[in-house]
């Protein structure tokens, strides 16, 4: 069976949740992705849900999973794909700075243009991901705050990448 590798950022580091929605996903350690940062986006505040966007010198703290194509395509409707999020390719690099190329769900347009904070649930969860995966809390929390500041001068986010191609 084809495996390929996916790279988690939000809720889905949580590996009870992914346990739950994903049982045949394995998680394969934590990884970093240089040049972006953690968002939160959506068209009404109080509940946005996570997305990276493109930002030199910045990065994300992530879990990498391998996942079969059923998960794939499982993860592709909890995800809300092709609407809600699209698919890219970037390179994680895990704790020995070597890199591997994997697939990441990054927000559309309109939505990413929208900060938009999260509900305590959906924030809880990711933090619970961050604690099981010896994630620093402070760059979710991070994000929060800046999406709070962004919310209130009504500053969009916005940003992509070269898209990804289905298998």
């Amino acid at each position: 069976m084809e495996k390929s590798l996916y790279f988690a950022y939000g809720s889905n580091m949580n590996l009870d949740q992914m346990d739950f929605r994903f049982p045949a996903a394995k998680a394969v350690g934590t990884v970093r992705l240089e040049d972006y940062r953690l968002a939160f986006c959506g068209k009404a505040s109080g509940c946005g849900v996570a997305t990276i966007l493109p930002e030199a010198g910045s990065h994300v703290e992530g879990v990498l999973w391998e996942i079969t194509p059923e998960c794939e395509r499982s993860l592709d409707r909890y995800e809300g794909y092709p609407h809600l999020y699209g698919k890219e390719m970037v390179c994680v690099k895990n704790k020995d700075g070597i890199g591997t190329e994997v697939m990441v769900y990054t927000m559309n347009p309109p939505y990413k243009e929208h900060p938009s904070r999260p509900s305590r649930l959906y924030l809880d969860g990711i933090l619970e991901g961050c604690r099981q995966n010896g994630i620093r809390l402070g760059a979710v929390r991070e994000a929060v705050k800046r999406t709070r500041a962004e919310e209130r001068e009504g500053k969009p986010a916005a940003g992509s990448r070269k898209k990804y191609r289905e298998r």
